[in-house]
This record gives C-alpha cells, structure tokens and sequence, in this order.
C-alpha cells in the first residue's frame, strides 16, 4: 500500500500505519510506504491522490477533518469522486484546562464562556474536528460559534503548550493526545465527547454533564476513482480481515479509538450524509461560503 497522508504526521498517520502494521502482523500486507502531504485542511493531500492513476495500491486515508476542510477552503475539490473503501475508527474529543484551573467542573467553565464568548480556546487548524466541535459545543451553550476566539495550532503538542502556558484558557484536541499530560496531573479533563465514558479515561461525558453533544473524528480509507471492482472487493475483504486480528484490537485499546466499521457502498453512503452535514458547521463557524 501506498499512502497518501493529507497532514503532517499525526493521527492521520497514526491511523494508516496501525492499519498497515496490523495487516503486515497477518501477512496480508508485504510492505508499504507514506507520501506526506499537508495543507489547506487536507486539501492539498486530496488534490494529489486524485490526480493518481492507474495505481491500485494508492489509498488516502481520510476522515472529518478533510470533510471540514474542503468547505473551509472552499475546494472544488469532492471527496466522494475518489473510490470510497472502508470506514476504519473514531476518535472522541476532549476538552482540557491545566490542573491548576480555577475551572474545576464544565458548568463553571461553560457559564464563564457564555458571559465571555471571546475567551481563547486552542485548538488544530481552521475548520478541523477541533474547530467543529468547540462550535457545537458554544452553539449548544448558547453562543454564536462566529463570536468564538479560536486559536488555531498545528496539531495537539502546540494545543498542549499553549493551554499549560496559559496563553489559551482551555484546549481541545483527539482524547489519546492528552493522556500522558492528564496522567503526569498537568491537565485536568472537563468532559470528553463520546456517548459514553472512555475505558481508562478519568473524566465525564458531555452528556452526564447535561450537554446533549456527542461528536467525534473518524478515519477511512479511500482508493483511486480508477480502481476496479475486483480491486475494490479485494480491499475491503483485506482491510475486514484486518478487523478482527489482536494488533488491531490492540491500537483501538491503545488509542482509546471506537471500533466503526462502514465498507465500500455503506462507506459511500455514510458520506453522503456526512458531508452535508459538516459543511453545516463549517458554515455556522463563518467559514468556507
């Protein structure tokens, strides 16, 4: 397999390599190798696969972020005119403030934000999860998500410095980028975004906090618009097999990622909906246009 990785490395990366390593692990997968290329909220990566032709071990990995990004950047650019495979994960968001927060609850934090909706809050790039989710999160406090002070980052490693030096009040990035920092007692945790608690993650869902928000990042696999159908078929069974093997298992376990599993035509229609759907937060940030 050839991956074309939109981002730098990252969780993009971090989700094609435990794909890969898990297929090699199985022998299903002799090697494979990543072309980095960033920008534009994933546009950049995604204007570079699509030009691919007549390569069927060409995959992008993919996910929320592109689907934020192509609004954002206003792309003419459609991800479902590349071959869409498999659906692999999601990954659930947490919202941080350093350990030695005044803010020692979400409520607390959530009333200071409604009286104050331009508070710094950091996060990845413009239009990414992290954008997106701390828009439905100030929509759902009742702030415009427009009058939001977003500060944008390269990836969690900046979100993290810059909540610890206190230049942003409160950060959210993927929940396994802060457990290290949550762990050593420099972070404290004020809600997570999954629908229901994360197995040895020490904090609280949004909706046991009273806020009916469940919102989080998944990642797929695309193939060339070129590929055939026997190519197609033969990806899907692969990436399934991939599924149930115990290296698999073992990155979700490790990674704090949900096993959601959508192959070629549910894939395909899972975007459908998606899509739309994306480009309506994008637009409620006062993005794309």
């Amino acid at each position: 397999l050839d991956w074309v990785v939109p981002a730098n490395p990252g969780g993009y990366s971090q989700t094609s390599t435990a794909i890969s390593e898990s297929l090699k692990k199985e022998g299903l997968l002799s090697t494979y190798s990543s072309t980095f290329k960033p920008g534009a909220g994933g546009t950049v990566g995604l204007g570079f696969f699509q030009e691919i032709k007549a390569k069927p071990e060409s995959v992008l990995i993919t996910g929320l972020a592109m689907a934020g990004g192509i609004p954002t950047n206003k792309s003419p650019l459609k991800l479902e005119a590349s071959t869409p495979v498999a659906k692999v994960m999601r990954e659930y968001q947490a919202l941080v403030v350093p350990a030695t927060s005044k803010y020692k609850t979400l409520s607390a934090f959530l009333t200071d934000w409604k009286s104050n909706p331009t508070m710094a809050l950091s996060g990845g790039s413009s239009g990414s999860t992290d954008h997106q989710f701390l828009g439905l999160l100030a929509k759902a406090n009742g702030i415009d998500p427009k009058k939001m002070n977003f500060v944008v980052h390269s990836g969690g490693p900046e979100v993290i410095a810059s909540v610890l030096s206190g230049a942003t009040v409160a950060g959210t990035s993927g929940s396994a980028e802060f457990l290290t920092q949550v762990q050593a007692g420099k972070l404290r945790v004020l809600a997570i975004s999954s629908a229901k608690r994360l197995s040895g993650y020490p904090a609280k869902t949004l909706k046991e906090q009273g806020v009916d928000l469940v919102y989080g990042n998944w990642r797929g696999v695309m193939a060339t618009a070129d590929l055939s159908e026997t190519e197609r078929v033969n990806l899907v069974r692969v990436l399934d097999a991939m599924r149930g093997t115990a290296t698999w298992q073992g990155y979700l376990k490790q990674y704090n990622w949900d096993d959601e599993w959508a192959a070629g035509k549910a894939f395909g229609d899972f975007l459908k909906v998606e899509l739309p759907l994306v480009a309506g937060v994008i637009k409620d940030l006062g993005l794309g246009g």
